[in-house]
């Protein structure tokens, strides 16, 4: 369970780390378990595509980074299918956003060792917009993540300015323009982790991480999470929409259920007829 101060300081800031979230036993089993994922089914690549690449890379690097990137590891481990669920973990989702809490994703960051991909400066807003801001991405840590490795770090604040417009196109991954958003200029905190510690961030939080350019692996498993109101952005109001609801209950947005209110009348109707009164 959050602690006010811990509630008050994701409000203000934007992000929260919260220090041994996961066991070392469960970072034990996630952590073999990923690693026999991503040696069946992952594959290498340099990492996100596009021209920031020029301005956060010098010129030798920028073919020469490597990444590992993976969505729903549950595809392929109970294990991971379990994690969605983990009580720890959706109680502190809770404490941010409300009881009821929808999952949404799971996806692994892998950073190989010495030069594993630098993402630029972003939003995640921009990858699975919705139509409201009580959305939470949460990094779970499998690995010492020094600032030498890539870390995480957090603009604290920037999620007040809500979604802002990004550089996309095919040849690219969505990122902030690097002429008004770049770390040599825009402070940004580090927020270094060990194996078992969790980063909550509201995916309008603006972050990058740099490179690793350590001689050990930078795992992490990004989990996000959201109200169950909430609906992709362009998503037909009409059509369903429906996830795993992790947390709480998930009210119905329509008022055009056959079922209101019949079933609470049949249920008098019943109580009041004769066959149900006791022996």
């Amino acid at each position: 369970m959050l602690s006010t101060e811990q509630v008050e300081f994701y409000r203000q800031n934007g992000y929260l780390k919260v220090e041994s979230l996961f066991t070392a036993e469960e970072i034990e089993e996630l952590g073999s378990e990923m690693v026999r994922v991503i040696e069946n089914w992952g594959s290498e690549t340099i990492g996100w595509q596009g021209p920031w690449r020029d301005r956060y890379l010098v010129e030798e690097e920028r073919l020469n980074t490597k990444a590992v990137f993976m969505h729903n590891p549950h595809f392929y481990s109970s294990a991971w299918g379990r994690v969605i669920f983990h009580q720890r973990l959706v109680e502190a989702v809770q404490g941010l956003i409300g009881e009821s809490v929808q999952w949404h994703h799971t996806v692994l960051h892998a950073k190989p060792p010495e030069l594993g991909t630098p993402f630029p400066m972003h939003q995640d807003y921009p990858f699975y917009p919705h139509d409201g801001l009580d959305f939470v991405d949460c990094l779970v840590h499998l690995d010492d993540t020094p600032f030498e490795s890539g870390c995480l770090e957090v603009v604290p604040g920037s999620h007040h300015n809500g979604p802002l417009e990004h550089i996309t196109g095919s040849d690219t991954a969505p990122h902030l323009p690097i002429d008004q958003y770049h770390p040599d200029f825009i402070e940004t905190v580090k927020i270094p982790a060990l194996a078992g510690d969790v980063i909550f961030f509201s995916y309008c939080a603006i972050h990058w991480s740099d490179c690793n350019r350590t001689d050990q692996w930078r795992k992490s498993i990004r989990f996000g999470y959201h109200t169950p109101d909430m609906r992709p952005i362009n998503h037909d109001p009409e059509a369903p929409y429906n996830n795993i609801v992790v947390g709480g209950f998930k009210s119905n947005r329509s008022s055009t259920s056959n079922y209101k209110g019949q079933l609470s009348i049949n249920s008098q109707l019943l109580l009041s007829h004769d066959c149900w009164i006791a022996d």
